[in-house]
């Protein structure tokens, strides 16, 4: 019969615990953002409008947003050839699934031929 009890108990502790770690493991885990980074120095105005305007669609799956587009301010180092874009998403994962989901996939080649780009993906921090 001890050997019963000693079973029960050590049953319930483990639940007792699990209960308490997996949240906290939950909460180490959740996702944190991740952003892609890209600098762009246009050289076909009008091939990169056209990219300009089918990017956004190819971000809505992916929870994806633009959050800067401009000639950045640079305090230190070396001046980019051109703008600097920023698209944040909620994931590293959402936003290595952009990048290589098959409809921004069609628009890469277009950027590339009305721009040269540096383009990054960075993970972020929670």
């Amino acid at each position: 019969m001890k050997d019963f009890v000693k079973l029960i108990l050590a049953l319930f502790t483990g639940v007792a615990i699990g209960a308490v770690a997996i949240p906290a493991l939950r909460a180490q885990t959740a996702a944190h953002p991740a952003y892609v980074i890209a600098e762009v120095h246009v050289t076909d105005p009008a091939g990169f409008t056209d990219y300009v305007k089918q990017v956004p669609a190819t971000l809505v799956p992916f929870h994806g947003k633009t959050i800067a587009r401009a000639l950045p301010d640079v305090r230190e180092g070396r001046q980019p050839d051109g703008d600097v874009v920023i698209i944040a998403f909620g994931s590293l994962g959402d936003a290595n699934r952009w990048y290589d989901s098959p409809e921004y996939g069609k628009l890469i080649p277009l950027r590339q031929q009305s721009a040269t780009s540096r383009v990054m993906i960075i993970d972020g921090v929670p």
